[in-house]
């Protein structure tokens, strides 16, 4: 399945309420499951630099094909560096990074191992799928060196009581085809601001060729 532009929305707004400033920031994330392409759709939208770990090549290759991949890569010296000067330059880029399994060299274990070695530290991070003992470990070691866990089930809570507090609620914007999507867009970026603003900058980045667009609307 393809991202959710409807949980990219929730997730979005979920890193921004997290982090308001996210340009230079560097994201780890472990897993391109369905929510860890939208993560990293999200974080793209927010503007962070966003490495992702995918022990699957075909998982990869998908979210690639998706366009929730900037660069799909095998080799973490690849990933540095196409990661290096968008983080020193505050753009916006998601590397997937899929080692070789008959090599044995596409453990997540192996590449955290190396990011500590060569002092490679994220920001943030965010687990999207279940981690394994010795990841765990791996990972201890980066929050202990100043990495912040991006906990989605804590992100997910904190939404659920922004939306009550700020009486905002999830709807749709539908267009007749691509030319009124992107009249409507227009219209909708000129009636916003702020957070809502920046979503629909980068939703029809993120979403070219989608009819629908999920939008934050007052209940």
């Amino acid at each position: 399945m393809a991202a959710s532009q409807r949980q990219t929305l929730q997730l979005f707004t979920a890193l921004r309420l997290a982090e308001p400033q996210w340009a230079g920031k560097l994201l780890l994330g472990l897993g391109l499951q369905d929510t860890g392409r939208s993560l990293a759709l999200a974080g793209l939208g927010a503007g962070a630099a966003v490495l992702m770990l995918e022990e699957d090549e075909a998982r990869l290759r998908a979210a690639n094909r998706e366009g929730c991949v900037t660069f799909a890569v095998k080799t973490l010296d690849e990933a540095l560096r196409a990661l290096k000067n968008e983080v020193r330059q505050r753009h916006a880029i998601v590397v997937g990074l899929c080692g070789d399994p008959v090599a044995l060299s596409g453990e997540p274990t192996q590449w955290l191992a190396e990011m500590l070695e060569r002092g490679v530290l994220p920001d943030f991070i965010a687990c999207i799928r279940d981690m394994r003992e010795n990841e765990q470990a791996a990972l201890q070691s980066l929050r202990q060196l100043g990495s912040r866990d991006l906990n989605l089930a804590e992100m997910c809570a904190a939404l659920d009581g922004w939306q009550i507090q700020s009486g905002w609620q999830m709807g749709e914007d539908t267009a007749a085809n691509l030319a009124d999507r992107r009249q409507r867009d227009a219209a909708l970026l000129a009636s916003s601001k702020g957070l809502m603003r920046d979503w629909l900058r980068a939703a029809p980045t993120l979403f070219p060729r989608e009819l629908n667009r999920a939008v934050w609307l007052r209940s």
